[in-house]
């Protein structure tokens, strides 16, 4: 590739300046400098990094502003589709990753119901909550409506019935879901519904650990990562902050009278005053270090565990005889493999015997004789990367433990373990695709669980471990795919995916994390891809051939032209290059683009002139078109909530003007007018990241992969202008303001379904009229209109809509300065 001098040096710096805050940022500071080159490190910037560009952070109130901008469309306009037209789930449900047999990705928390442990909860990593009433043997998601899905804690108060269920969302440690955390969820009903706390709270949650306090059910703490210690006294209600300095633990003791903490911000403390204060403890044996778990046997409440995990990798296990006040190290790092205990990483104790012990790292670690050993149970058949533990209320020998492929059970105090994944649907994509002749054959490149594939079930099995990425078949015969696991690692099918072998001959460099892999629309055998240099394959991915000049950055997105195979695109971070020669020289046309991370380029299919380009992170243009190769963009983004947008499609069978489908952290939006309006595709998805979308023109089916809920598939034609936002109303609506509450302006939203005259008003909490937004003769449509609070003092106030004199509705808003 030939690339200006000025952005090859713009390119290099960004890549180092967005990499030392990706750092900065993170939680466990020193322990990620260390994991720099470990793979769950990697996938974790890889997905942050593109969010956080060129700020190099997240407004802390992103998501949630991207969600209210959808639910405000939604509110506004429905769906594209009628309700009787639905995202409907294809899996995996479960998957299978060869010896561990049924995964269902990652699980961040689990807790039995101290009532009736054949209930049991647990929490996806973006996934939400789910519930099984039969011991793990079915699933049923319970939270996917709800504002975030990303998964904390969970605290279980026993005394009530039913049991009422707190759910921490957000996770304390660097996961590529945390920023998604918002606050407690809370339920009385085993989980049916729920109710949003967040007063006191901070706008992101990152849950390390929620408890009840044992006496006193009214109160609760919780350990907030770097936010510190937050105590309620009104059942999960109101919060305020005990403590600041990271805190990783907390606990109470039986009676609820004694509280303890331990954290990098914190050392150990205990709180004599049911976690009202917390003193220092000092001089307790322990040395601190990026990350601390701890527990303690309530048969023998005397005897504590800690677990400590330091910058240098390594995991040191610590032992109370006396309630915490000392410890004695029982294992020194250089035993126990922490690697990457700034994700997984747990302690645990046996409720009943001290002896049993329970350290998670990328293994889970036991001793059976009180810590004067721990051995890897690597064996057993769980899944690795461990985040949590439970014990069940009354037998001994039954315990539960989760992880990156799901969930596990053990029958024999954690000798050996069986898996309870039968059901569930939390698999996390980066990539998915359909055979383009047989439409039932999917296969989807997923986080942890390798690359998983199905022919036309609900189960899906792995053809390759690790972290999957990219999958793409050849467009001429489908028996040839190709597929990718970390950083471009390639390997490749000649049977249709029956089996599979390596495919790196002729490679070198290194690839981006998920990196691009396109076939030839029409030539046999001929695919690309890319890390610092684009490559070619004239042989199914036998061997490599580079065709382009060295770059200073890694290529991140690819496309070719199905009309004009010869027009291509390719992408480093925020700039976009395109060839008119196969390949073999690009020149840069980022000309009106916006400083941001390329998530996807697409051509229109009859056209090698026509493409659009998405961007991730937040701010102003997310969907940008050309008409003449790239030597003009023009921004098309319109209503579309702020949010990153991660994959687009053009949809063109065959009517007169384009369809452009998105997906986003919020959802999946549609246009069919060239994005002057977007709306939401169908009802039915989860509240998860919409990853990538795939179209089969075979059957017409859209397909999306979401990072946290599986696949899912839609059946339903998307005509040209039919599209019921855009038809005249058939009633008249008022909306609620956007934002709200709100500082100092609103915007007010309303639907008149026929000409008339119409009067909008504002009043004091008192019913004191104080301003007339709107008072004149408005035809059929849909209008918005602003209302401007400077003026006025903090409270509660009402609007009202009127035509020809008639009230038709009333809301209220909360102006708060």
């Amino acid at each position: 590739m030939k690339f200006c001098i000025l952005f090859i040096f713009i390119i290099i710096s960004s890549l180092v300046f967005s990499q030392d805050l990706y750092i900065k940022d993170n939680p466990y500071d020193n322990a990620d400098k260390y994991n720099l080159n470990k793979n769950a490190f990697k996938r974790e910037r890889w997905f942050y990094e593109q969010r956080m560009y060129p700020f190099n952070f997240i407004p802390e109130n992103a998501y949630e502003k991207a969600y209210n901008q959808k639910m405000y469309l939604k509110e506004k306009s429905g769906y594209y589709f009628d309700r009787s037209v639905v995202w409907s789930n294809i899996g995996p449900t479960p998957g299978n990753l060869f010896s561990n047999g049924n995964i269902s990705s990652r699980i961040a928390t689990v807790k039995y119901d101290p009532n009736n442990p054949e209930i049991i909860y647990i929490g996806g990593a973006f996934g939400g909550l789910w519930k099984s009433t039969n011991g793990g043997q079915n699933w049923s998601a319970k939270t996917d409506f709800e504002i975030s899905l990303s998964s904390g804690a969970l605290a279980i108060d026993g005394t009530q019935t039913p049991s009422v269920v707190y759910y921490g969302t957000g996770e304390a440690t660097y996961s590529s879901v945390s920023y998604y955390g918002r606050g407690l969820l809370k339920s009385t009903n085993g989980g049916e519904t729920w109710t949003n706390y967040r007063n006191g709270l901070p706008v992101s949650t990152y849950f390390s650990r929620l408890i009840v306090r044992p006496n006193h059910n009214n109160e609760l703490l919780a350990a907030l990562g770097t936010s510190g210690i937050y105590r309620s006294s009104d059942s999960g209600v109101n919060w305020y902050q005990v403590r600041s300095g990271k805190c990783d633990d907390v606990l109470f003791s039986l009676t609820g009278d004694t509280a303890y903490a331990i954290g990098s911000g914190q050392s150990m403390r205990i709180s004599y005053d049911g976690g009202v204060t917390f003193p220092d403890v000092i001089g307790n044996g322990i040395t601190f270090g990026n990350r601390h778990h701890f527990s303690y046997c309530k048969n023998y409440p005397n005897i504590f565990y800690a677990a400590v995990y330091y910058s240098t990798g390594t995991v040191s296990v610590y032992k109370s005889m006396n309630k915490g006040l000392n410890f004695t190290q029982l294992v020194p790092g250089y035993e126990l493999t922490g690697g990457q205990a700034w994700y997984d990483f747990h302690m645990y104790v046996n409720p009943f015997n001290p002896d049993y012990a329970y350290v998670g790292t990328i293994y889970v670690y036991r001793t059976t004789n009180g810590g004067v050993n721990f051995q890897n149970n690597s064996s057993s058949g769980v899944h690795v990367d461990q985040h949590n533990m439970d014990f069940h209320p009354t037998d001994s020998n039954k315990l539960l433990c989760v992880n990156d492929g799901g969930i596990w059970k053990s029958d024999n105090r954690g000798a050996t373990y069986t898996n309870l994944n039968t059901n569930l649907t939390l698999t996390q994509f980066y990539r998915m695709t359909s055979d383009p002749s047989n439409p039932s054959h999917l296969l989807g490149g997923t986080q942890d669980n390798g690359t998983q594939r199905t022919t036309g079930t609900m189960n899906w099995t792995g053809v390759q471990s690790g972290d999957g990425g990219e999958v793409c078949f050849r467009k001429t015969d489908s028996r040839y795919i190709i597929g990718e696991y970390q950083e471009n690692g390639i390997f490749r099918s000649t049977n249709g995916g029956m089996s599979w072998v390596g495919g790196i001959n002729g490679l070198t460099g290194t690839g981006a994390w998920v990196g691009p892999i396109i076939s030839h629309p029409d030539s046999a055998g001929i695919f690309y891809t890319a890390r610092q240099q684009v490559f070619r394959t004239t042989n199914n991915a036998a061997n490599w051939t580079v065709i382009s000049t060295g770059t200073s950055g890694t290529i991140r997105e690819m496309a070719i032209c199905k009309s004009s195979p010869a027009s291509m695109y390719a992408s480093i971070g925020s700039v976009l290059y395109y060839s008119s020669d196969r390949g073999y020289n690009f020149s840069q046309v980022s000309n009106g683009m916006p400083n941001r991370t390329i998530t996807s380029v697409n051509f229109h299919p009859d056209s090698s002139k026509v493409a659009i380009v998405t961007f991730s992170g937040f701010g102003a243009g997310k969907i940008y078109k050309t008409t003449n190769e790239g030597v003009n963009w023009i921004d098309i983004s319109g209503n579309l909530p702020d949010t990153p947008i991660n994959d687009a499609l053009i949809y063109h069978p065959g009517y007169s003007t384009s369809i452009y489908l998105a997906a986003t952290d919020v959802g999946v939006f549609m246009t069919n007018n060239y994005g002057a309006n977007w709306i939401e595709l169908a009802n039915g998805l989860p509240n998860t990241v919409a990853m990538h979308l795939d179209y089969n023109e075979a059957s017409g089916k859209i397909r999306l992969g979401t990072h946290g809920r599986g696949t899912w598939e839609i059946i339903g034609t998307i005509a040209g202008m039919s599209g019921n936002n855009y038809n005249v109303p058939n009633n008249y609506t008022l909306f609620q303001n956007y934002p709200n509450p709100f500082n100092p302006n609103t915007k007010i939203e309303f639907k008149i379904k026929e000409k008339g005259f119409v009067t909008i008003k504002v009043y004091s909490n008192l019913g004191k009229e104080i301003s007339t937004l709107v008072n004149n003769n408005y035809s059929a449509g849909t209008y918005d209109l602003t209302f401007y609070g400077k003026n006025y003092s903090s409270g509660l106030y009402f609007y009202s809509l009127f035509v020809n004199g008639i009230k038709i509705d009333t809301k209220k808003m909360l102006l708060i300065k």
